[in-house]
């Protein structure tokens, strides 16, 4: 099995893996002031590249060639083997080294029903369409798609790191104004670039007849219409935070500077065709965006 850089971080899903980590590793931070524990960032990657893997499965030489598929198809039964010992791990991590088990029974009801109904619409996500039925997977809602995977990532970057740092303590976070900052430009932040994933797939989402936000509207109005308002909102956001003292000047300047890649990013990645220049664009600006948070903090730290 020949494998090069690509086949190594990005088609293996090792890149979501890490882009998760950093999430969290800010997350943490930015509220609590202090890094997670290792396993948990263990599981937050082991648990990311799980859910990819399974959803990138289901590509076949029937949508439009890229070479992600090329790789699913070639290195099917290594790929396998490799879900059974990551999700072996995870649950051997989650029991035994995280006791995740006892952590959510003591915890209050809301957390329960956050976290129950994030693994649910994540579990049925890639639901597999019933036509006798007239069922359709979420993946077909337009922008419930992009939605769901910006909350499911909010939850596991942001929620379920502090949730396991606090336990019964984290409640008390909930109520706070910096928690839902935090929270709300995470998921914005995200549905924007899965909508602007949505544009490097376009042409096989119209193929595969997958009835994304782009697909529906086109490049031109999805930029301008959906791209800039949201940016716009966030814009609000950083500046509110930054009003109200839940930001500091130079955590002003980094998410400003990360609002501002962000656009154009929106504007470079229709023109790159390559699936993983786009992917190295779009998922970059994470690595971007947590990596400034942490090394500013460290470096804050320090003095």
């Amino acid at each position: 099995m020949k494998l090069n850089w690509k086949d190594l971080l990005l088609w293996s899903n090792q890149f979501y893996g890490i882009c998760a980590v950093f999430l969290a590793m800010e997350t943490n931070v930015l509220l609590i002031q202090k890094m997670p524990h290792l396993f948990l960032l263990l599981f937050i990657h082991l648990s990311t590249v799980v859910f990819y893997t399974h959803a990138y499965f289901n590509e076949t030489h029937d949508g439009v060639y890229n070479e992600r598929t090329t790789y699913y198809q070639n290195n099917r039964k290594y790929l396998i083997i490799r879900q059974i010992l990551y999700t072996c791990l995870c649950m051997w991590i989650g029991f035994f080294k995280l006791d995740l088990f006892n952590l959510f029974l003591q915890s209050s009801m809301l957390i329960k029903l956050i976290l129950c109904f994030s693994i649910f619409i994540s579990a049925i996500y890639y639901l597999p369409k019933f036509p006798l039925l007239k069922l359709k997977s979420f993946r077909d809602k337009g922008i419930v798609k992009s939605a769901i995977i910006a909350w499911v990532w909010s939850i596991v970057c942001c929620v379920f790191p502090i949730w396991f740092e606090l336990g019964e303590n984290f409640t008390n976070l909930l109520s706070t104004y910096i928690f839902w900052n935090h929270f709300i430009f995470l998921f914005i932040f995200i549905l924007v670039l899965a909508i602007l994933f949505d544009i490097k797939d376009l042409h096989r989402d119209k193929k595969e007849l997958i009835n994304t936000i782009v697909a529906k509207y086109g490049i031109d109005f999805t930029i301008h219409k959906i791209i800039v308002p949201l940016l716009s909102l966030l814009f609000i956001f950083v500046l509110v935070g930054y009003i109200l003292h839940v930001n500091s000047g130079w955590q002003l300047i980094i998410n400003l500077l990360i609002l501002g890649l962000t656009y154009m990013v929106a504007r470079k990645v229709i023109y790159y065709n390559a699936i993983h220049t786009n992917l190295l664009m779009i998922d970059g600006l994470i690595i971007i965006k947590s990596l400034s948070s942490i090394v500013l903090w460290v470096l804050m730290l320090n003095n």
